[in-house]
């Protein structure tokens, strides 16, 4: 493909061409049945992580299980926030029952001088955690995790076969812009 035909696929066009490879160059593996009928698979499968902030801030990283999820921007009535990034491993026939979901919560900016005594302020980000319990119902094709931050700080996981719209129809409006406070006495908060 020529560089300017990779100018026209669009981020998205990207995404799904980078999924195809990814999905299209995984091991066949054969599918036995468990007693109870259902499918069972020795590997596992790569589910794309994509997160939808209904929140007011901007979140600068977020992870599932340690994996990287990206950067979410305040979603709109139409967008999460954030694309999709690989992966949170999936053995098909199995139940997700929870995941560590970590993101960054806040800041504050701390003073810090140069070798040259040039004085510039620096951001620390604040974490939070969290174990997070994953929707009971996986589809046959599973392809996508979830994750959703809501306003009142709660988070939801779930498994689908398709990127969902978002579930907050939110105005773009109530993207809270400000800057974030300096740190106590202009320090570094301990880590």
């Amino acid at each position: 493909m020529s560089h300017s035909n990779f100018k026209h696929l669009g981020l998205r066009g990207l995404i799904m061409m980078t999924l195809f490879f990814l999905f299209a160059c995984s091991k066949a593996v054969p599918s036995p049945v468990e007693p109870d009928g259902k499918p069972f698979y020795a590997e596992s499968v790569p589910l794309a992580i994509v997160g939808y902030n209904y929140t007011d801030r901007y979140i600068d990283s977020f992870s599932v299980n340690g994996q990287g999820g990206g950067n979410l921007y305040v979603s709109s009535a139409h967008s999460g926030g954030g694309g999709t990034v690989c992966c949170v491993q999936y053995r098909p026939g199995t139940r997700l029952n929870t995941v560590k979901v970590r993101w960054q919560s806040g800041a504050c900016y701390y003073r810090e001088v140069s070798s040259s005594n040039e004085v510039f302020y620096s951001l620390h980000p604040f974490f939070k955690e969290q174990e997070v319990a994953v929707a009971d119902s996986v589809p046959a094709k599973a392809a996508y995790f979830e994750v959703h931050f809501y306003p009142d700080g709660s988070v939801q996981a779930a498994v689908t076969a398709e990127a969902s719209a978002p579930r907050l129809s939110l105005s773009k409006d109530r993207e809270d812009k400000t800057k974030y406070p300096r740190c106590p006495n202009e320090e570094q908060p301990a880590q």
